[in-house]
């Protein structure tokens, strides 16, 4: 059998051989209004997603005096929106890519303001459960949605940093989301938390239906297929596992998001529970990290766009940014588990969620360097659905280990630093090379050349 390719298959692979400077003319022809508009409804949405997420952690202690709710119910409780999350995810990025991003995060983004309005109308502990397996169901879009948006106006050369400004969104919530909360729940109840921080999110879909640049019900094609050569034809949901890469990114994402969703659900509570603060008190500590995790989000964007000019691979880029942040995270918690002192473990934490976050542009970059954009967000939901279930799992383990410990939070740090380091072992040794393993329909390119499909798993 000739090893030579068919014209066919040079036509799918058309998209992986062209040069980054060539592929992105259409996307350089954006203008630089489009791409703020855009960044800025990105980091808007990813704002209020999370702050949502952790404005329950803030008003825990008082629901569980009120509902009288154990810390392993509580566990639950916290990973409730995480469980709809998780079981959308499969099909919210086939959804996004066949809808395509503004109508997809319209939607999710009402789902998932209406439902965190609603909340304090929920009577007891199931009631509550409902609200928060409701958002769930609306964030499942918004992980594909930023990764179908940032690819399809941002070159390869600027997609790093896009990814990183629209992912800073989440540590600006998380760092604001706490303090606000705080002081909504000292002043009014903790019911008000839900009503204002729901009622802006509303606002946020508004500005999303009315700003978004390409106002289009449809998919997104690729500069590529815009300027009238082939795209590449589309995969099953289930192919995309043949690729190692495929796993890489999944169990990298589940250690990763495990550790970061430990302190996203559990910090606030872990300030009050370990280390004696008052509620109000602990919602202006809970923001440290997530201030330095804002710096460390951009650090790590600005840092992988540099590397890559610099002459340094995609591939060396990626792994070392993410590798260096997700170890040096372990080493800082597993530190401040076993301090006394508070506020040397305030600072061991804050350092850790900063060097967590370096590694978030460059991880959530992967999918993009990875698929071609017919399922891009296909594979992003494969990356997140994989992640979402540490990130599931860690509020309810953290909830079981704190009760059988009798209220120690030492062995809960302990795992979500092992968790992080098991993030790093999957990012660095099992994703491949992003030039040579790239997830390509029927045919791969291997340095420039398009090589047979058979040999595009291995």
């Amino acid at each position: 059998m000739s090893c030579v390719p068919k014209a066919a298959d040079l036509g799918r692979a058309k998209e992986f051989m062209v040069p980054a400077s060539t592929s992105s003319t259409s996307q350089d022809g954006a203008s630089r209004k489009t791409k703020i508009v855009m960044l800025s409804l990105l980091s808007g949405a990813m704002m209020f997603s999370f702050m949502i997420r952790l404005v329950l952690g803030v008003a825990a202690p008082k629901l569980r005096q009120i509902y009288d709710i154990s810390p392993s119910e509580m566990g639950h409780l916290l990973a409730g929106w995480n469980w709809s999350y998780t079981g959308a995810l499969p099909l919210a990025g086939p959804i996004v890519d066949k809808f395509g991003p503004w109508i997809s995060m319209a939607v999710g983004s009402a789902i998932w303001g209406l439902s965190t309005m609603a909340l304090p109308l929920a009577a007891s502990f199931s009631a509550i459960f409902i609200m928060r397996f409701a958002f769930g169901i609306g964030q499942g879009v918004l992980i594909p949605t930023t990764s179908t948006s940032v690819s399809s106006i941002f070159p390869a050369n600027e997609r790093t940093r896009a990814v990183s400004v629209a992912f800073t969104g989440n540590a600006v919530g998380l760092a604001i989301g706490a303090p606000v909360a705080a002081m909504i729940l000292t002043r009014w109840g903790w019911e008000w938390i839900f009503y204002i921080i729901g009622g802006a999110s509303l606002v946020l879909t508004a500005l999303w239906l009315w700003l978004y640049p390409n106002k289009k019900i449809g998919r997104v094609k690729s500069p590529a297929t815009a300027a009238g050569t082939d795209e590449a034809p589309r995969m099953s949901w289930l192919s995309l596992f043949r690729y190692r890469s495929t796993w890489g990114i999944a169990f990298g994402q589940c250690g990763y998001l495990y550790a970061y969703y430990f302190f996203v659900s559990w910090l606030p509570t872990y300030l009050v529970d370990a280390r004696g603060m008052t509620i109000l008190k602990s919602g202006f500590v809970s923001s440290l990290p997530f201030l330095a995790g804002v710096l460390g989000t951009l650090a790590g964007g600005w840092l992988g766009d540099y590397l890559i000019a610099r002459g340094i691979s995609p591939t060396v880029s990626r792994k070392s940014i993410i590798g260096g942040g997700l170890v040096g995270s372990t080493v800082m918690v597993i530190a401040a588990a076993y301090i006394e002192n508070v506020w040397l473990a305030v600072t061991l934490i804050t350092l850790c969620v900063g060097s967590l976050r370096l590694a978030t542009a460059s991880a959530n970059s992967l999918p993009i360097d990875l698929s071609p954009r017919t399922v891009l967000g296909s594979v992003t939901s494969i990356q997140n659905f994989f992640g979402n279930i540490g990130g599931l799992l860690a509020p309810i383990v953290t909830g079981y280990m704190v009760q059988s410990s009798g209220g120690s939070f030492i062995g809960s740090l302990v795992v979500a630093g092992g968790m992080a380091t098991f993030g790093a072992i999957s990012y660095v040794f099992v994703v491949g090379d992003l030039d040579k393993d790239r997830i390509a329909p029927r045919a791969s390119v291997t340095g420039g050349v398009v090589v047979p499909s058979t040999q595009a798993a291995s």
